[in-house]
């Protein structure tokens, strides 16, 4: 925009005593009225410079204002998609803790299952094992006696009296025969120590656990 002071002081370069006061719209310069008259432009249309000065500002201004609209709205998208971003920031770090906590669920339910079956196991094993044991105990006992008779025959084969001998020989002999005649036959069926029948298939559940994906309905 030109100040009423410089309007004063712009003259024409081909007529210096001109002041340039008109616009030649077909060339889109602002002119003096000489130029008009007898210059360049007298074949062209022309309009006065301030009617042209204050349409142009009007349409500067419109370009102004318009671009100022823009702008807002350029910045309001802006906005609008940092807020998407935060947004999709914060429905991920949800939905990401939100799957954390149910794996951290199977984890738990896989967990109680394997220590409920290792307890089956391990119960299975303590009364086996009590079992055994107690046979070896029988049995040991049973050999312990039947090595101490053993040692009071051998004691009594070496006694040289016959009176002697006959006072305790019938006694002795009636322990032999009991202690041959106890009955030792308790033994673990065979397999009995086999612990087979505690293996367990999971490669449906593997497989199943392979498949877990994102529900993609409502």
């Amino acid at each position: 925009p030109l100040h009423n002071k410089a309007e004063q002081h712009l003259m024409c370069e081909e007529h210096e005593d001109e002041r340039i006061n008109i616009y030649c719209l077909r060339c889109e310069v602002p002119t003096c009225s000489l130029c008009k008259v007898f210059g360049a432009h007298k074949d062209c249309e022309v309009a006065p410079l301030p009617a042209v000065y204050q349409r142009q500002k009007s349409e500067l201004s419109d370009g102004i204002a318009m671009l100022v609209a823009g702008n807002d709205r350029i910045q309001a998208i802006i906005t609008q998609m940092e807020e998407i971003c935060h947004t999709i920031e914060e429905n991920s770090r949800r939905q990401k803790q939100h799957v954390g906590l149910r794996f951290d669920a199977l984890y738990g339910i896989l967990e109680e299952r394997k220590k409920e079956l290792l307890q089956s196991i391990a119960a299975e094993q303590e009364t086996k094992l009590q079992r055994v044991r107690g046979l070896i105990r029988q049995y040991g006992d049973h050999l312990e006696a039947s090595s101490k008779l053993v040692e009071s025959a051998i004691q009594a084969m070496e006694e040289p009296q016959m009176a002697v001998y006959l006072q305790h020989s019938k006694e002795l002999l009636k322990k032999i025969t009991d202690m041959s005649k106890a009955s030792m036959s308790s033994r673990p069926e065979p397999g009995y120590e086999n612990m087979d029948h505690f293996s367990i298939n999971v490669d449906y559940v593997a497989e199943m656990l392979r498949t877990i994906e994102f529900q993609t309905g409502a």
